[in-house]
């Protein structure tokens, strides 16, 4: 169900006195809410359920989102989104903006706490709550997220390019009965063993089977893909993206493609979401035709690259370790281990690994870790230096 408006009753004062009035956002105050963002951001600030009209107005009257504000004394002060993917009963915490003049007031922490409460009490939308958080942000916001429950389980490095090269981390918070209903014991490539014991320790998971596997030599086939220019509409994106059967890679919670690839004989079609203003991609699905997987993947990773992509990401079943190696040999690299992200037809929920491929360079100016999120950079740092002398010697 929809969060109505009477379920919100959230007031509290300041220490100067000034109150704070949690609501949630109307559609008429697109304009003011945008200009909050642009007011901190400028016009460099990307995502698309702010800054894209269209979008912004399906998250404003959508029951699959619910945007909550501060109001200070008749001025909106900070904002924040949930979105919610209720097949999957899960949830992104996002889009979280704060003015300077309430920093320190533990704001954003309060909006967080109500949010969650209402999405994760008993019998709400959500079992599951992730974030993707900036690793310049402060320290003690860092703290406020894991107080909350938050727990690390990744980082993307360069995954938005904004006034600089910018690196996100991964943090998931799951309900009390999630891991109950948790699919266990993935099957794992190595490539992903590292990556798992530290999402295992921290979450008390259980041991992974890792699969051996043979790596040949990547295979340098190509299918010529072009865009779909008949899908120029949203809802006929969506429909086909939904009707396309035996797609592979097709799960990315909260994203919607706005670009479908197809080859001559329309047999093979990708599914993608571009933001042409930072280059970032993400693969939401394809059907692979007459061809093999790895040759249309690496078709599509070669199409991102021609049209300016510095960044593409996907997402990877923890019990496929044909698909993980795949995705290994098409250049991707796990950054991310994500538990209990999918709710799968057997009613359990299944672990994802997040797999990402950087068209630059890494960039790590102005980074600020925690001492949670070191380990995965470290642990993705020497998966890159491994694929780069792989790629040395198959040359």
């Amino acid at each position: 169900m929809p969060i109505a408006p009477g379920d919100f009753g959230k007031s509290w004062r300041l220490s100067d006195g000034r109150s704070i009035v949690l609501r949630n956002a109307r559609v008429e105050e697109a304009e003011a809410i945008r200009h909050l963002y642009t007011s901190q951001y400028g016009d460099r600030y990307t995502l698309s359920e702010v800054m894209d009209p269209h979008k912004n107005l399906e998250v404003l009257t959508s029951p699959d989102w619910h945007w909550i504000l501060a109001e200070c004394e008749g001025q909106l002060v900070a904002s924040l989104i949930f979105g919610m993917e209720r097949i999957h009963r899960l949830g992104k915490a996002l889009g979280g903006v704060v003015l300077p003049d309430m920093r320190g007031h533990k704001v954003m922490r309060v909006m967080l706490e109500e949010g969650l409460r209402l999405h994760l009490r008993e019998g709400g939308p959500m079992d599951v709550v992730y974030a993707v958080v900036r690793t310049f942000i402060s320290l003690s916001f860092h703290h406020d997220l894991a107080h909350l429950g938050f727990v690390d389980t990744g980082i993307f490095p360069n995954v938005r390019k904004v006034a600089q090269y910018e690196t996100h981390g991964l943090k998931v918070l799951l309900a009390p009965h999630a891991k109950e209903i948790r699919r266990s014991t993935p099957l794992l490539i190595p490539q992903l063993q590292d990556l798992y014991e530290i999402v295992r320790a921290r979450m008390g998971l259980e041991r992974a089977n890792i699969i051996r596997w043979e790596p040949g030599r990547p295979s340098q086939e190509r299918v010529a893909l072009s865009p779909l220019l008949e899908a120029q509409s949203t809802s006929r994106r969506k429909f086909l993206h939904q009707t396309t059967r035996r797609q592979v890679f097709n799960f990315f919670p909260l994203h919607g493609p706005d670009l479908i690839l197809i080859d001559a004989s329309r047999q093979v079609r990708a599914f993608l979401s571009f933001q042409a203003k930072d280059g970032h991609a993400t693969i939401l699905g394809f059907t692979p035709g007459a061809y093999a997987r790895d040759v249309v993947l690496n078709s599509v990773t070669d199409y991102c690259e021609q049209m300016g992509c510095i960044y593409l990401e996907l997402l990877v079943p923890a019990y496929e370790p044909r698909l993980q190696a795949e995705a290994y040999q098409a250049g991707f690299l796990p950054c991310a281990y994500f538990p209990a992200a999918y709710r799968g037809n057997d009613g359990l929920r299944h672990d994802y690994v997040v797999w990402s491929k950087t068209y630059v360079p890494l960039h790590f100016r102005g980074l600020r870790l925690t001492e949670e999120s070191k380990p995965y950079l470290l642990e993705f740092f020497k998966l890159y230096t491994s694929s780069l002398w792989e790629d040395l010697m198959d040359g």
